[in-house]
């Protein structure tokens, strides 16, 4: 279906095209209240957003897509937008654009203004109803990745979080240990809850409990503050969901005079660049970052070009990737 336009304003609103353009750009001086009012709400009723891009690119005849992440700061995040830019199909532009929780829909509506033909959205959606609706009225195509749980999205890119988590359970029960922690952000996304899941859940296969302890957040300083409360629960193995705080959490042990893996093993999750150039090298979780990449520019291709495909799943699996930050138990936690 054709995204509204603002001839759709007009015919609903019973007057010129002319007439909307000018009442929209705050023009609208010499209307009456009523024609104005009318206007207003036939926009928001059909949901219209003006396109910058009609009003400023003429002629311009790329497709644009938008991509909204939670933070260009994390390694993950710049993979993925690199991932995307190396599969960037001909005729297709991206706009990358990192919002929080709660500019999350400005976001959306400044990508629309800029004339995006689809979005993929790769954070969760706090009210994801919402956004559908809005989506909807504008006939705008999205695919989410797995850091949220909307359901109302037609197509999707999973990645197994609950195998992931379950790889790094199973490493540590091989490696025999048996007091073990998990460390994770106090607000999980819906991807993060899976992991953490699936590590809890196979390690209950092995009736072992692991001490769950939170952060604040997913960064290094929040990974270096939970040092404490780590050695202090006296653990042999150490799962981190990022690599992000698993960095901050070993700088932390390494200055607590800890050794790592002798006195704790670490793993972390995402296998981002640095992972493997930190001393000791960081056991972790591998994503195919550029498989989600390729594959999120794929599916929302099809269906801008074809609509009334039916649902659209991509589901990818994970690998465990061993280095020197594990180690068998020891004896000494």
């Amino acid at each position: 279906m054709k995204r509204i336009s603002i001839k759709d304003v007009a015919k609903k609103s019973g007057v010129s095209t002319a007439t909307v353009s000018q009442i929209l750009n705050g023009k609208g001086g010499r209307f009456s209240n009523q024609t104005r009012e009318r206007v207003f709400r036939a926009r928001d009723e059909l949901g219209y957003i003006a396109s910058i891009a009609a009003r400023t690119l003429k002629g311009f005849h790329a497709i644009l897509i938008g991509v909204i992440v939670p933070s260009f700061r994390l390694p993950f995040f710049a993979n993925l937008i690199e991932s995307m830019e190396k599969h960037e199909e001909y005729g297709v532009r991206l706009v990358f654009f990192a919002a929080t929780d709660n500019k999350i829909e400005s976001a959306i509506r400044s990508l629309l203004a800029r004339g995006v033909a689809g979005l993929i959205i790769g954070r969760s959606i706090p009210e994801s109803m919402k956004i559908y609706q809005l989506l909807a009225k504008q006939h705008i195509p999205y695919l989410v990745l797995d850091q949220n749980s909307d359901q109302q999205a037609r197509d999707r890119i999973i990645v197994d979080e609950f195998q992931g988590g379950g790889l790094v359970a199973n490493h540590f029960v091989e490696l025999g240990h048996t007091k073990i922690a998990v460390v994770s952000p106090q607000k999980m996304t819906h991807n993060m809850l899976q992991r953490r899941q699936g590590f809890v859940d196979a390690l209950d296969k092995q009736n072992i409990n692991p001490v769950i302890i939170n952060t604040a957040d997913l960064s290094k300083h929040s990974g270096y503050a939970v040092t404490k409360k780590v050695i202090a629960n006296k653990v042999s193995a150490v799962f981190v969901l990022n690599d992000v705080m698993s960095l901050g959490l070993m700088r932390g042990l390494v200055d607590s005079g800890v050794n790592i893996p002798r006195d704790i093993s670490l793993a972390g999750y995402d296998d981002d660049d640095y992972a493997q150039f930190v001393t000791p090298a960081l056991t972790t979780v591998s994503q195919p970052v550029s498989n989600i990449g390729a594959s999120a520019i794929k599916l929302l291709m099809n269906r801008i070009n074809f609509p009334n495909l039916p649902t659209q799943i991509q589901k990818f699996n994970l690998t465990l990737v061993r280095r020197e930050s594990t180690s068998s138990y020891k004896g000494i936690a």
